[in-house]
């Protein structure tokens, strides 16, 4: 049985590795790049555009600096918890790109059709996980208060979770995400075989199929527990496979820079999924016997 103490190990090593990875790309041309292309398009932020190489050097520090104080072995928590709030609230300003970014593909009639805005979609469950690795806390003081975050953070990782599955599963219906994913599953053992067997289109169809399926078991987080948990374990095996495309996948990694470790845009896309892994066993862990959440 998965304890939440176990899930919280993993969720740092999770948040650390991302964390401390994207701040080093920030030092590189690709950090740049990212940076710039979200500011240049930001409704409060394009002002800043030209100075996009100190600010991913800037945003780099941050990261990494959050890393080292979620991943170091720390006597005490509270250094840790600002390790998780730096976490979260990169996570929870992020989210903002979808409201001032152009992130709806105009070829798909643009919203609801997400095209680049699906790696800031990931941050709703991040700001969940950080918020729920922030709440295991030893003080009697504020044990209450801790403890209701503890409970309050599962619903918004639910619902970060069940967001990407739901939108990003219904994308794979169109041309586009079709075509985008082709390289993906073209490249990967577990996924070749079904572009030849049956088609793109429905070979994306397939994939969407799945998570849909798996974001409606999620629904159960709410009525049943036992769809719930089925929820849960789609999801990790989704998570699993989309991250392995990190070792199938020449386009994850930076060719002007060597390749890895340097990550591509697509690389900095699917290794948002480890946190995302992470959110699933922390809400696995929470309904055992240890967690907050009793099953219906």
């Amino acid at each position: 049985m998965l304890t939440p103490g176990a899930a919280l190990v993993f969720a740092r090593f999770a948040m650390a590795v991302m964390f401390v990875w994207f701040g080093a790309m920030n030092f590189t041309p690709v950090g740049t790049e990212i940076a710039q292309s979200w500011l240049s398009s930001h409704a409060f932020l394009s002002v800043m555009a030209d100075q996009s190489a100190s600010m991913a050097r800037a945003l780099g520090i941050y990261q990494i600096v959050a890393a080292a104080l979620i991943a170091a072995p720390l006597p005490g928590a509270g250094l840790r918890r600002i390790g998780f709030g730096m976490f979260g609230l990169y996570a929870a300003v992020a989210l903002t790109l979808l409201l001032t970014n152009p992130v709806w593909l105009e070829a798909e009639g643009g919203f609801p059709a997400i095209g680049s805005g699906q790696g800031i979609l990931k941050y709703l469950a991040l700001v969940g996980l950080a918020l729920w690795a922030g709440s295991f806390e030893n003080s009697r003081m504020f044990s209450s208060r801790y403890s209701d975050m503890r409970r309050w953070s599962q619903p918004v990782m639910w619902a970060g979770l069940f967001l990407v599955l739901l939108w990003i599963g219904g994308m794979k219906f169109t041309a586009s995400e079709a075509a985008g994913i082709e390289p993906l599953i073209g490249s990967h053992l577990a996924f070749s075989w079904m572009s030849p067997l049956m088609g793109l289109q429905n070979a994306s169809y397939v994939i969407g199929v799945i998570e849909l399926v798996t974001a409606l078991a999620l629904t159960g987080f709410w009525f049943h527990r036992g769809a719930y948990r089925a929820g849960l374990f789609l999801s990790a095996i989704t998570f699993v496979l989309t991250l392995s495309f990190l070792v199938t996948f020449a386009g994850s990694w930076a060719d002007a820079l060597g390749g890895f470790p340097a990550l591509s845009r697509s690389g900095h896309f699917l290794l948002k999924d480890l946190p995302l892994l992470a959110a699933v066993l922390a809400l696995w862990a929470e309904t055992g016997p240890d967690g907050t959440r009793r099953g219906r």
